[in-house]
């Protein structure tokens, strides 16, 4: 466009020399090119305008529709600047809410903690002081076994003085019948005796003719042998007392101490299932005779040394199947004693340690009731 206009300048600067040199037609042919350019630059003009007024039109359009899109993108982000604040509100009363109750939890956590702190220490207190029961219980019994065995041994003792006594006076009982039926003599057919006092002078006759009357009331009847009513109180006794020095043999009670038990003569039975275990230490039966002892105790109201001998089957043969029975019957009788939390220990640990035996289904149904 520029060129052109400066194209149209040169010419129009240029066009006085161009017709004082030309000719005529040279000035019709170049007024004939001047219209030409002249209309050309009208057209170019007019489209050219009209072009730009096009797009002048076209592009206040474009800038409306842009100036509507960007009041609909103001109105958007103003909305959308309102739902962050309405969100950031939410968020704020959202965490301000969470945190109060992450501090009511830990609080109520915390507290939770603290009774079962607190509940975990007085078991604790509780199981040492009753340790310190089971000690001193276990020892209290120790010596009352050690006091029973020591009157077991005076007993024994006494027993065998009486036995060595009533045999020297047996023995004593036996050199004096002795010695009196050394003073008897016996007369045959063809003698003649003469008793003296200490000796006896005998004479044979040569013939053998029957004794006189005289000789005959001269013979004395030989003494009958006797024995003193308190020579035979001292045998007696003797025998006694040898019998009860002797030790029953092992095992023979058992049967005896389980007839008792049925017919509930528990102090008899405890007794004998007691010198069954003092003489047997160690064995399955003597297991089964501890936890009958129990069992007799339990029977007879004493809970309390029931619980002791169940202790010595737990602590001492923990895989033994008594075991269980044992640690089952501990928990009812401190349930008997009014100590349902150690019974509620006791059933849960039969549970965890037995938990496939009857005895963990009885445990069970213990604690659900409790």
């Amino acid at each position: 466009m520029k060129n052109l206009i400066r194209n149209l300048f040169l010419i129009l600067v240029i066009a006085p020399f161009l017709v004082q040199c030309a000719s005529q037609n040279e000035v019709r042919d170049l007024q004939y090119q001047l219209r030409i350019v002249n209309k050309k630059l009208e057209d170019m003009k007019a489209n050219t305008v009209g072009m730009i007024q096009k797009r002048q039109a076209d592009s206040s359009g474009q800038m409306t529709q842009l100036e509507e899109e960007v009041m609909t993108l103001k109105s958007q982000l103003q909305e959308t600047n309102q739902l962050n604040n309405n969100l950031k509100e939410k968020n704020t009363e959202l965490e301000t809410a969470f945190n109060t109750y992450t501090q009511q939890e830990a609080t109520k956590q915390d507290e939770v903690i603290r009774r079962m702190d607190e509940e975990k220490t007085a078991k604790e207190a509780k199981l040492a002081e009753l340790s310190d029961k089971l000690k001193a219980q276990q020892e209290s019994v120790k010596v009352i076994q050690e006091g029973r065995v020591r009157e077991a041994e005076r007993r024994a003792h006494e027993a065998k003085l009486a036995a060595e006594k009533a045999k020297a006076k047996t023995q004593l009982a036996g050199n004096a019948l002795t010695s009196s039926s050394s003073n008897v003599v016996k007369i045959g057919a063809t003698q003649q005796k003469k008793l003296l006092s200490s000796s006896v002078t005998t004479s044979e006759s040569s013939t053998s003719a029957p004794l006189t009357k005289s000789s005959q009331a001269a013979v004395e009847p030989p003494p009958t042998t006797t024995v003193s009513p308190k020579a035979q109180e001292t045998v007696e006794l003797s025998g006694t007392a040898q019998e009860t020095a002797s030790p029953p043999a092992k095992g023979g009670g058992l049967a005896e101490a389980k007839n008792l038990y049925g017919g509930g003569k528990y102090q008899q039975a405890f007794t004998l299932y007691e010198q069954y275990v003092r003489d047997n230490a160690t064995g399955s039966e003597a297991i089964d005779a501890r936890y009958m002892m129990g069992e007799c105790l339990f029977q007879q109201k004493e809970y309390d040394q029931a619980i002791l001998q169940y202790q010595k089957i737990i602590a001492q043969q923990a895989k033994h199947p008594k075991a269980a029975s044992a640690m089952l019957r501990q928990a009812m009788s401190f349930e008997k004693l009014s100590d349902n939390e150690t019974a509620k220990i006791i059933y849960q640990k039969i549970l965890s340690s037995y938990g496939s035996s009857p005895e963990a289904a009885q445990a069970q149904e213990k604690l659900n009731k409790m």
